[in-house]
C-alpha cells in the first residue's frame, strides 16, 4: 500500500489547507505533515528579500523533514522556491519541490499563446510572472502573460466568495486567454469552479505539485 508521508512546509496558514487537500487527493492513503513558520514572509519583508539567513533557516526545515522520515517535501510559498531549486535531488532521495515550479512546467507544456495569472498581491504578482516568463523563455516560448491582482481575494474567504471575487476580476479583464493560472496556493480552492464557469483551464499550483509527487514517490512506499 502506498502510504507515503508528505512534509508540506508553509510560511502562511492560508497555504496549508489547499497544499494538504491536493496531496490527499493524490495520495488518500498517506500523511500530510504540516510545518508552518508564520514569519518567513514578514521577515523577508524586513530583510529586503530572501536574506542568506532565512535560506539558511528554511534549508534547516528542509533537512528536519528529511531526518524525520518525510517521503516528499512541498514548499508552498514560492518566494522561496529558489531553496527547492538548489537541492541536491540524489542525495536527498526525495523530491523536494517549489511551490510553482511543478506548475509552470504544465502550463510551458500547453505552449499558450496568451495567459492570465491572477494574484491577490501585487508582489506575488510580479514574482511569479516574472519566473513564468523566464520558464518560457528557457522553453524558447514568448506568450502573451498579463497580470491580474485581485485584492479582496487577498484576505480569508469562504470558497464561494474567492471564487465570486475571482470570476468577477477575470472576466472584466480585458481579451481572451489560453489558460488562466494562479498564481498562489491561497487562490487554489477556486480552480475547478472557475474552470467550470469560464469554460477554459484553469491550473493551481498544489494541484500540479500533488500530480508531481504522486509520479516521483514509487508505489510501494509504507
Amino acid at each position: 500500500m502506498n502510504t507515503p508521508r508528505i512534509a508540506v512546509i508553509s510560511a502562511t496558514p492560508l497555504a496549508i489547507e489547499p497544499a494538504a487537500t491536493a496531496v490527499r487527493t493524490a495520495f488518500p492513503d498517506g500523511t500530510v505533515w504540516n510545518l508552518l513558520d508564520d514569519r518567513l514572509l514578514a521577515d523577508a519583508q524586513l530583510d529586503g528579500g530572501i536574506s542568506e539567513r532565512l535560506a539558511a533557516r528554511m534549508d534547516r526545515m528542509i533537512e528536519s523533514a528529511l531526518a524525520d522520515g518525510a517521503d516528499g517535501v512541498l514548499l508552498t510559498c514560492s518566494q522561496y522556491g529558489s531553496r527547492a531549486e538548489v537541492r541536491d535531488a540524489v542525495a536527498d532521495g526525495v523530491a523536494v519541490l517549489s511551490a510553482d515550479g511543478p506548475l509552470f512546467d504544465e502550463v510551458v507544456m500547453m505552449r499558450p499563446a496568451k495567459l492570465l495569472l491572477v494574484a491577490s498581491l501585487e508582489s506575488a504578482a510580479a514574482d511569479s510572472g516574472d519566473r513564468l516568463l523566464a520558464a518560457f523563455e528557457t522553453a524558447g516560448q514568448s506568450p502573451e502573460l498579463n497580470r491580474l491582482v485581485v485584492p479582496s481575494a487577498a484576505k480569508p474567504l469562504a470558497v464561494d466568495e474567492l471564487v465570486s471575487a475571482l470570476l468577477e476580476a477575470i472576466t472584466a479583464a480585458p481579451g481572451d486567454h489560453d489558460v488562466v493560472v494562479l498564481a498562489q496556493y491561497s487562490l487554489a480552492p477556486a480552480a475547478s469552479a472557475l474552470a467550470e464557469r469560464l469554460q477554459q483551464p484553469v491550473l493551481d499550483g498544489p494541484a500540479a505539485a500533488a500530480r508531481r509527487l504522486a509520479a516521483a514517490i514509487p508505489g510501494d512506499v509504507a
